[in-house]
């Protein structure tokens, strides 16, 4: 039984085999099949042709299609390639052809559309005995196939896949999903029963710019494609990417090269606009317009030492605020000394601003020498012309229009006149009273004198100055070290020198003729009957007893105190004698 039921088993399996048997199939296309299969030839097997044909009433592009030893996925035998200006198109019921290079040097009188290689000509591509051709469009979408496998139609050697006719001159081939519905195997001759080349396929050139009224199988001179794909001419060949216009600060030439607006031509460079105090003269050109500013005062002679107290002030006269990086000053007799102002250095309309040595690092000589003032375009805006030898703490400004000297120096403001001092005769003056207010006393001729302009208006005195109460001037601060005397010596009040302390105490007495001189403190001779007579007789002093009695009683207390101070110091006295008789 049981050898029974496998025997039926098996003859249930053999019986249904037929259906694990692969059999050829094709796709359906409604447009470009497959046409040809040729396999390879006797003695080269790499031989092989495939025609491509248009199944419609149209000419269909194929630019990109490949062909495909395999499914979608397999290699590319070859693709319909084109450049980027033409299209490959196949005309209603015409073909295309493929071949490998064995095929087109077995028949070197053929010429094939495209080309493919073989690895030589014994080595096949495709595969007669079961193979699968593919036809992709240029998006790789599958457009047609033919699959067959070693049985039923199936292709051989010098024998040709042709696609069967649907009815004598219809010009439609048979197109369902089996080989063998749709294709006969035809045996090669020769001449070649397969499609011939360079009558059936057409090449036409692309209309690249499909927007111009005329075909345009190239992009035109001057012209590129804007982002709809339209060709637009280009306005500035010379800049990167399509300027339908010319762009706002750029100016384009005949041959449409762009260069950038330069607004003025007679100045170095590019100026994209008329730079700061800068005017239009004339086409594309520009004159300096600077503001007027004004040389108005200098000190090159200070009070002192010159260093960090010189300067120099310039004024401005207008209603606008002025970047003094437009401007220079120049010094010396040949103006050999150029100097800039520090930058960002503005000057506000009205305004006196004054620069110190310290700030720009001028000097100003003392004897003579010159201050200009120059704008940019080297332009002079103001001349101090050639100064003197400047009295110390005079300044050299500009007043009414005419450069001077003046002893009031006002940095930062406008400038004064030197002070008058005017004489007033008086004959009741003795040169000893106190002057009224307003007044001084003249050193050398001992009058009092008017002071024309309060103090109070004058500037500050340097940091080693007073200012006299007087004259109202600066006066330097003088400081007298005098010398300490010697030993015995001492400083007169009256003549401020060292004298001996003897000379001074008049120790010596003078004679019965003499006296001590207040002045010379010697003793000189009294002139005769300069003592008036007494209206008594000078009488003698006699010794007496009491006076002995004095002399001891005096004595007794110079003692008394000796003894006393000795008590109170007898630690320290007692210390001084240890110390005397230990050397």
């Amino acid at each position: 039984m049981k050898v029974g039921r496998v025997l039926i088993c098996a003859l249930l399996v053999l019986g249904n085999f037929q259906f694990l048997v692969p059999t050829a199939s094709a796709t359906v296309s409604n447009t470009i099949v497959i046409s040809h299969i040729v396999g390879g030839e006797t003695g080269h097997q790499g031989s092989e042709l495939i025609a491509l044909y248009n199944n419609t009433n149209s000419d269909i592009d194929i630019t990109g299609y490949c062909v495909k030893d395999g499914l979608l996925a397999a290699t590319n035998l070859a693709c319909i390639q084109a450049d980027v200006n033409t299209r490959v198109f196949i005309r209603a019921h015409n073909y295309l052809t493929i071949a490998s290079n064995v095929f087109i040097a077995q028949h070197p009188m053929y010429i094939a559309d495209t080309v493919y290689t073989s690895p030589d000509s014994n080595a096949s591509k495709i595969i007669i005995n079961g193979d699968t051709i593919t036809l992709a469009d240029a998006e790789n979408n599958e457009v047609d196939q033919v699959a067959w496998t070693s049985s039923g139609t199936k292709l051989e050697t010098n024998i040709s896949f042709q696609r069967k006719e649907a009815g004598p001159g219809s010009g439609v081939k048979v197109d369902t999903d089996l080989v063998s519905a749709d294709f006969e195997s035809v045996v090669l001759t020769t001449p070649l029963n397969v499609p011939v080349n360079a009558t059936y396929d057409v090449v036409t050139y692309i209309d690249v710019c499909p927007n111009l009224d005329d075909v345009q199988p190239a992009m035109p001179l001057n012209y590129l494609a804007d982002e709809s794909g339209e060709c637009q001419p280009d306005s500035c060949l010379n800049l990167p990417g399509l300027q339908t216009s010319v762009l706002d600060g750029y100016d384009a030439n005949d041959e449409g090269i762009c260069t950038l607006h330069d607004e003025c031509d007679n100045i170095a460079g590019v100026q994209t606009d008329i730079p700061v105090y800068m005017e239009r003269s004339g086409v594309n050109e520009c004159d300096w317009e600077i503001p007027q500013l004004m040389l108005t005062e200098i000190l090159p002679n200070a009070i002192g030492s010159d260093t960090n107290n010189e300067f120099i002030e310039i004024y401005n006269p207008t209603d606008q605020v002025i970047d003094l990086g437009f401007y220079i000053i120049k010094t010396g007799v040949g103006l050999d000394k150029a100097y800039s102002f520090p930058i960002g250095t503005t000057i506000s309309p009205g305004e006196y601003r004054t620069f110190s040595d310290n700030m720009m690092k001028f000097t100003l000589i003392n004897t003579s020498s010159r201050v200009v003032l120059n704008a940019i375009d080297m332009s002079i805006l103001g001349d101090s012309g050639i100064y003197d030898s400047p009295v110390e703490g005079e300044s050299w400004a500009l007043i009414e229009g005419v450069w001077q000297y003046t002893n009031q120096p006002t940095p930062g403001a406008a400038n004064r006149v030197s002070i008058i001092e005017e004489v007033i005769e008086d004959s009741t003056d003795t040169g000893t009273a106190p002057c009224p207010a307003g007044k001084y006393r003249h050193p050398l001729t001992n009058r009092c004198r008017n002071i024309t302009e309060d103090a109070s208006v004058f500037a500050s005195c340097d940091a080693d100055q007073y200012r006299n109460p007087e004259t109202g001037r600066c006066r330097k601060i003088t400081t007298t070290t005098l010398a300490l005397c010697k030993d015995g010596q001492y400083r007169s009040e009256e003549t401020n020198r060292c004298r001996n302390i003897s000379a001074a105490s008049g120790s010596k007495p003078c004679k019965d003729n003499q006296y001590r001189s207040e002045e010379t403190n010697r003793c000189r001779n009294m002139p005769a009957g300069s003592v008036p007579d007494a209206a008594f007789a000078v009488q003698p002093i006699k010794d007496t007893g009491t006076a002995f009695v004095g002399w001891w009683a005096l004595g007794g207390i110079s003692l008394l105190a000796v003894g006393y101070a000795l008590w109170e110091w007898r630690h320290e006295v007692t210390s001084w004698m240890k110390l005397v008789f230990k050397r």
